[in-house]
């Protein structure tokens, strides 16, 4: 079953888990404003998180907290989907899964990260689900969220131009 919201990205392999948090917020309109984490869909016992804390509870239930800037999803995503959960009021759960490794030939001169396909509006950053408030929703546009991925992918070289200029 194909979900009602979707989006096909196109990333590094070398990206790590807060990074690809960053991007899925760029990608759907959000804030950063929720928790959030991932845990491989066969693993619910190994969780990424921001700011892993080993006196937590998870620890005395035998999950394993391990820091999203420490860890890359390449390898839980060849052994099968990660979730990412976003907002824990409303528990958005999102099934990333890897389609398809490209060469270098392959990227044909596209930028990395981007958007390749998508569909459904976005729901808004509180919109407590789909469709409960249109005014809320972001309506699916390639080319604005390429537009934030560019910028994101490129914030280092204009920060770098930007201390040249004094």
């Amino acid at each position: 079953m194909i979900p009602a919201v979707w989006r096909t990205l196109v990333v590094p392999i070398s990206l790590r888990y807060d990074q690809l948090h960053v991007l899925l917020q760029l990608t759907f309109s959000w804030d950063n404003e929720h928790l959030h984490l991932f845990h491989p869909k066969g693993n619910p016992d190994r969780e990424y998180v921001p700011e892993p804390d080993t006196d937590s509870a998870n620890s005395m239930f035998g999950i394993e907290d391990i820091g999203t800037s420490e860890a890359y999803p390449y390898q839980d995503l060849i052994d099968g989907p990660v979730i990412y959960k976003y907002d824990f009021g409303d528990c958005w759960e999102h099934e990333i899964r890897l389609k398809h490794l490209l060469t270098f030939d392959e990227l044909d001169g596209r930028a990395l990260p981007s958007c390749v396909r998508g569909s459904g509006a976005a729901p808004g950053e509180d919109a407590r689900g789909l469709g409960e408030d249109e005014d809320v929703s972001v309506p699916y546009d390639r080319k604005v969220i390429n537009a934030r991925l560019e910028k994101w992918a490129t914030a280092g070289n204009r920060l770098l131009f930007d201390l040249n200029d004094y």
